[in-house]
C-alpha cells in the first residue's frame, strides 16, 4: 500500500505518515502542507455535464492553475523543472498538494454545464 492509501486509510496525517512524506519528498511536502491550510480550499474539480469531463484547478497565489493530477501543472516551477530543464518528472507543491487533498477528501466539487466550458476557461487566462 502507497503512502498515499494509507493517508486515505488513516483519514489524517500521523507522525509515522508525516516522516514518511517527509522523506519521500523532503521541503516539497512542507510546502504543499502549508499550501493546503492558508485560507481555505485551493483545489477544485470541475465537472461538467453531460459529457462528464473532470477539470482540476489549483488556486495558487496570483493565479489559478489547471492541473492534471499525478501529470502536469501550469505552474512556473513545473514548467522550469519538468519541462524546460528537461529534468526526470517531479511534483510541484500543487500536484502534491492536490494528492494529498484527494487522499483526505479536503477538495470543493463545482458542476457545470458543458456549454459553460468555454466561459469557464478563459476566465483562467
Amino acid at each position: 500500500m502507497d503512502i498515499f492509501s494509507r493517508l486515505m486509510k488513516e483519514g489524517k496525517l500521523t507522525a509515522s505518515l508525516i516522516k514518511e512524506f517527509e522523506e519521500e519528498y523532503g521541503k516539497l511536502f512542507y510546502k504543499a502542507l502549508e499550501f493546503l491550510q492558508k485560507s481555505g480550499p485551493k483545489i477544485k474539480k470541475h465537472t461538467f455535464f453531460p459529457s462528464n469531463l473532470e477539470m482540476w484547478t489549483v488556486q495558487g497565489a496570483k493565479r489559478k492553475y489547471v492541473i492534471y493530477p499525478d501529470i502536469f501543472c501550469q505552474c512556473q516551477s513545473f514548467l522550469l523543472t519538468s519541462i524546460y530543464r528537461k529534468k526526470s518528472f517531479h511534483f510541484c507543491k500543487h500536484l502534491l498538494a492536490h494528492k494529498i487533498a484527494l487522499a483526505l477528501n479536503q477538495f470543493e466539487i463545482e458542476d457545470l454545464l458543458d456549454s459553460d466550458f468555454f466561459i469557464w476557461s478563459k476566465v483562467l487566462k
